[in-house]
């Protein structure tokens, strides 16, 4: 019989990092009303950091509420005229939101990173790159030129591609990731001509140092203006074969989440062959990437009783666990599926299968995952956060893990979730149309979450992508409340959603 406990950070290192956030939004508050009284002054001294003003827009923020942080529209950045993708189907950038895309999100510099389009959908390879110091949209590079079938000319930058939650952020090569998914036209991974020889390409990296809106990424391709044939910016890099092990099959319906170890950018993500639904996960380990390091690919884990499809990740931290959402159907149940990172196996992924967890709400009443979420892991509170994409958009659900007294989930496969309506009245609308997938993201600097909303026309042509703050409740449920709420209300749950527990040994990689 195991005792049920949840392992939540206690005392000073919570208190001593809320006590800083706050007194850097005040400070931060305080440095825009200086800013506002005398300008010319400030702007002397220093620009208004994108710390400093989602600080302020956070202190103006009750707990369990919303505040719009993007200041233009999303479609102030595409591309014009002759520059534009020209190809009639595939032309509207604004699928770029809308085609189960992700951004990245660098906590450092406060820029959103957003890339993607795809199969089906757009061609263009462009980045938007949002600015949290000044809420504006802009652009990172221009469209290359491709060909009829999807193909960059000229080679040197990656195809547009659905990313699922597949686009990251890596902090310490200060580099954008992207894996891809859905290809243009193909519908699979990157390609590229290698002489006359088609080949697999990526993931790519994109130097954010050398974005600039008026050259196209790569540094061999073409810009769709014959008459302003656009500079290259050797802006991406492809690292295929650039590793040791073997890379994953496939990333449609992929998820990532980030760590850093030993000093290095590690990417855990969860890949899957010819998208099957059960995902293996891995482990991908970037060099120095700069100096010509090289990258390492290890297969640490499998999934078995559990199914992945439009699924989104992250890291909880505290208990070293990498949470991913499930599928819902038929047989399989499971909301979310768990991996133990401590139990990372390359030798033997097989002995590091995926744990099923089953959530319920606060009354004994079943949740079901779908699609629609986005989650990510609140490192002060300790806490998970799902955003809601649908039901207005402006919904969160928190839970939290729960352990027995060795730290281990054992039996504990049932997790209470607390539903967090929003306390503004201002939220995003949500509604996604492909689900919210990798567009949510935690700043642990700011202690809140970046959210990229659905797109939406605004009229006159224009179109809206809105960049949101969403500032979570610190207030937690204490362990031995928890616990007896399990204990109470979690059977319920679990009689109504009994698990088949078959050993069904489904390994599709």
């Amino acid at each position: 019989m195991h005792t049920l406990s949840v392992r939540i950070k206690q005392g000073n290192p919570k208190s001593a990092f809320n006590k800083d956030r706050i007194q850097a939004s005040y400070l931060a508050f305080a440095s825009l009303l200086i800013a506002n009284a005398f300008p010319s002054f400030v702007a002397q001294a220093h620009a208004v950091t994108s710390f400093e003003r989602l600080s302020s827009l956070l202190a103006a923020t009750p707990e369990g509420g919303w505040v719009k942080a993007s200041t233009n529209f999303y479609s102030d950045a595409w591309p014009t005229g002759a520059d534009r993708v020209q190809l009639a189907s595939v032309q509207f950038p604004g699928a770029i939101v809308r085609a189960w895309s992700s951004f990245a999100w660098d906590p450092s510099d406060g820029k959103l990173m957003l890339w993607g389009g795809g199969h089906a959908n757009y061609a263009g390879n462009e980045m938007y790159v949002w600015d949290g110091a000044t809420g504006n949209w802009g652009r990172g590079s221009l469209p290359s030129k491709t060909d009829l079938d999807g193909m960059i000319i000229g080679g040197t930058a990656p195809q547009s591609a659905h990313t699922y939650d597949n686009n990251l952020y890596l902090p310490v090569n200060d580099m954008f990731l992207t894996f891809g998914g859905a290809a243009i036209r193909t519908g699979g991974n990157f390609q590229t001509m290698d002489g006359t020889t088609l080949r697999r390409a990526g993931p790519y990296l994109w130097d954010p140092v050398k974005a600039d809106p008026n050259k196209v990424g790569g540094s061999n391709d073409s810009g769709w203006n014959p008459d302003n044939a656009a500079q290259n910016g050797n802006m991406w890099l492809d690292r295929h074969d650039h590793w040791t092990g073997s890379e994953a099959p496939g990333y449609i319906n992929g998820t990532t989440a980030y760590a850093t170890e030993n000093g290095q950018d590690v990417v855990y993500l969860t890949a899957d062959r010819q998208a099957s639904g059960f995902p293996s996960l891995y482990r991908y380990t970037l060099g120095d990437v700069r100096n010509g390091g090289q990258d390492k690919w290890e297969h640490i884990g499998v999934s078995i009783n559990t199914l992945g499809s439009k699924s989104t990740a992250t890291i909880d931290t505290e208990h070293n666990l990498y949470i991913q959402t499930a599928l819902v159907r038929e047989s399989y149940t499971s909301d979310l599926t768990i991996w133990d990172l401590d139990k990372a196996n390359a030798a033997d992924p097989h002995s590091n299968p995926g744990i099923g967890i089953n959530l319920v709400k606060q009354d004994g009443s079943e949740f079901v995952m779908t699609g629609n979420y986005g989650v990510d892991y609140d490192k002060i509170n300790n806490q998970i956060l799902l955003w809601d994409g649908n039901g207005g958009g402006g919904t969160v659900w928190s839970t939290v893990v729960i352990t027995d007294e060795a730290g281990d989930i054992g039996s504990n496969t049932t997790w209470t979730v607390f539903e967090h309506g929003s306390s503004t009245l201002s939220h995003p609308h949500g509604s996604f149309t492909t689900g919210v997938l990798g567009k949510w993201h935690y700043d642990g600097s700011l202690g809140a979450f970046i959210a990229l909303d659905e797109l939406a026309s605004a009229g006159g042509g224009a179109w809206d992508a809105s960049v949101w703050l969403y500032k979570p409740t610190t207030v937690v449920p204490e362990p031995e409340t928890y616990a007896l709420m399990l204990a109470g209300l979690g059977l319920i749950g679990w009689v109504a959603r009994r698990r088949s527990h078959k050993d069904r040994r489904h390994d599709h990689n």
